[in-house]
């Protein structure tokens, strides 16, 4: 059975006050040209299909059309909601839908629901468990003891699952997964569901399948040393993310339920990146030309002096910038106090001389000092 894992597709999701359409319309035809070159038996998508769980009507437009398109290669999709989905809107006519090859789950059921996909060797058995919070659970399976942690749900949704009689089983969830408590990789643009690592479930529990699809997490890989991985959003949605090479995760489960991977790159319309230096340097037509300057742009300026509209300026060059920052010296966080005796014993001038080579990480020039020392001493005439 050959299918393609991708998750977290945040459809209609905006970055730095930038739709994301236009990137998630490129992604999602790209993955559907790959279900057709690949010629795929199905297609998991994992969670966090909508950014929002009421997402805009271009939202849910591009995900009918992306639905529609991959229903006529033939091919079943599978579905389950995430933490930022609606449950309720995701499953909606999913019992007609199955009908045509399109599964979507968006609330947990018991037993949990699952989808044999034939091949030459039998048939592959896909169990959809959605994103639900613990007190989902206990509710669900009418748990009478005490359940808190995500991990203490999942171990419960397990005994749920009705595995199939040839032992090849795919699980796909949407879930904060980690490896003897080691976290993965994490992004800026991900969203934590609860403190205190509560929300953790350790990758050990998926041990009884062949592949573990997850969604939730932005970047692409492999939790532990079992087949459990993260196919990472198809788009970058955060600077953290500027070194992620995207892509789908391509699968094909043998005779014996082992799986060999491929991964398959995804190509933005306009890259993610960081740029730093000097203002009058990141406008320069040889830097501006190093890459694409309609690249979405995170431009961190060394300048120690005041701009006159510095993001006015670059966005002539970067039609695209997203966000500036000011590289300054951070202050030094340790512990020290400045005590009031000390403070007595300085004055303004000594002070500020402090403070300054504190925040800047060198001392005032001559210049600044004969006009901090005027300011100083005019200062004090006028408080006496």
């Amino acid at each position: 059975m050959r299918f393609i894992h991708t998750s977290d597709l945040h459809i209609g999701k905006a970055v730095g006050g930038f739709s994301m359409l236009e990137e998630q319309d490129a992604a999602l035809k790209q993955i559907t040209d790959y279900v057709k070159e690949r010629q795929a038996d199905a297609v998991l998508l994992s969670g966090d299909l909508y950014d929002r769980s009421v997402p805009p009507a271009a939202a849910v437009t591009m995900f009918d059309l992306f639905l529609t398109g991959l229903s006529e290669l033939g091919v079943t999709i599978l579905a389950i909601a995430g933490n930022h989905d609606c449950g309720e809107r995701i499953g909606f006519a999913n019992r007609i839908l199955e009908k045509r090859g399109l599964y979507l789950e968006g609330k947990l059921e018991d037993p949990v629901r699952f989808v044999d996909i034939p091949d030459q060797w039998g048939a592959v058995r896909v169990h959809l468990a959605p994103f639900a919070r613990p007190a989902e659970v206990k509710s669900l399976y009418r748990c009478g003891s005490s359940m808190k942690t995500f991990e203490e749900s999942f171990e419960e949704i397990l005994r749920h699952v009705t595995y199939s009689p040839g032992g090849r089983d795919i699980l796909m969830a949407h879930q904060f997964v980690v490896n003897q408590g080691l976290l993965p990789e994490l992004s800026d643009s991900e969203t934590r569901v609860s403190v205190g690592g509560t929300d953790q479930v350790e990758a050990a529990l998926f041990q009884p399948f062949c592949y573990t699809a997850l969604g939730h997490i932005h970047g692409c890989q492999q939790i532990g040393k079992q087949p459990v991985y993260y196919s990472g959003s198809p788009v970058k949605y955060s600077f953290s993310e500027c070194s992620h090479q995207k892509s789908v995760l391509y699968g094909e489960v043998g005779k014996d339920g082992k799986v060999s991977l491929e991964r398959l790159p995804l190509t933005p319309v306009h890259d993610m990146r960081k740029i730093r230096g000097r203002l009058s340097d990141l406008i320069l037509p040889e830097v501006v030309s190093a890459a694409d300057p309609e690249d979405y742009i995170l431009a961190v300026l060394t300048d120690e002096t005041e701009l006159l509209d510095p993001i006015g300026t670059l966005r002539s060059v970067y039609p695209n910038i997203m966000q500036l920052k000011w590289e300054k010296r951070a202050l030094e966080q340790d512990g020290s106090v400045i005590h009031e005796d000390i403070m007595k014993e300085k004055g303004p001038y000594e002070l500020f001389a402090d403070f300054y080579e504190l925040v800047t990480g060198k001392a005032m020039t001559k210049e600044q000092e004969a006009v901090m020392r005027e300011t100083a001493e005019q200062a004090e005439e006028e408080r006496s």
